[in-house]
């Protein structure tokens, strides 16, 4: 299993680099699927996903698919398949959590996930833990879920975009939950390569313990 869970993509090089390093070939030969679900429902300029695909070409990746596992009539599972990186954009974490429920996009990645490099950003970094919890007023539950429990394929959870202030709050925040809690600023990315879990920075993040065990 391969994962890059980012605040912010790729926005410092050692970031970009680790993406290279795990996409096992050269970016050149490697196609991404872009997937926007979580942005769609954010009603505000989508610069920071348009900002995207530029990090994705400075590193080498051009052969970009934009797949959106929520349109309807789109066969995104047969798109899917064909790709070498997943790429999840930021957004909405309650709606992206909802969508790949609702349409089976969880149980799709769950059969995949060993086949491909996963890439979230912020929401879809959080929707890779054990739960979105801490999303929970920060995003709006447009939805109204009342279940939190991410697709847990990390045993930690992560709040991206944290400047000083918020890094008290996520200490606090940690300190009434079961797993650790990383609080990762916007040059921050974890990387982690089968069990091996590796923090990339040139920010600054923490590492808070949870303080609640089940």
């Amino acid at each position: 299993m391969k994962l890059l869970l980012t605040s912010s993509g790729l926005s410092k090089r050692d970031i970009g680099k680790a993406l290279q390093d795990m996409a096992g070939k050269a970016p050149s030969d490697c196609s991404v699927g872009f997937i926007p679900t979580a942005a769609n429902v954010e009603p505000y300029a989508k610069d920071w996903v348009i900002a995207q695909f530029g990090q994705l070409q400075r590193y080498g990746f051009y052969r970009i698919d934009i797949i959106d596992f929520s349109a309807a009539g789109v066969d995104w599972k047969a798109r899917l398949e064909g790709v070498d990186i997943l790429w999840l954009a930021g957004g909405n974490t309650f709606h992206l959590l909802d969508q790949a429920r609702k349409t089976g996009f969880d149980t799709w990645l769950q059969q995949n996930i060993d086949k491909k490099v996963y890439v979230g950003g912020s929401a879809s970094s959080i929707l890779m833990t054990p739960s979105i919890q801490v999303a929970d007023g920060v995003d709006d539950n447009l939805v109204g879920l009342t279940d939190f429990t991410g697709l847990g394929y990390v045993d930690f959870e992560i709040e991206p975009h944290c400047d000083e202030a918020r890094l008290a709050e996520v200490e606090a925040y940690a300190k009434t939950r079961p797993n650790p809690v990383y609080a990762l600023d916007d040059l921050s990315a974890i990387k982690i390569v089968d069990d091996e879990v590796t923090v990339i920075s040139a920010g600054a993040w923490r590492r808070y313990e949870g303080g609640r065990r089940a």
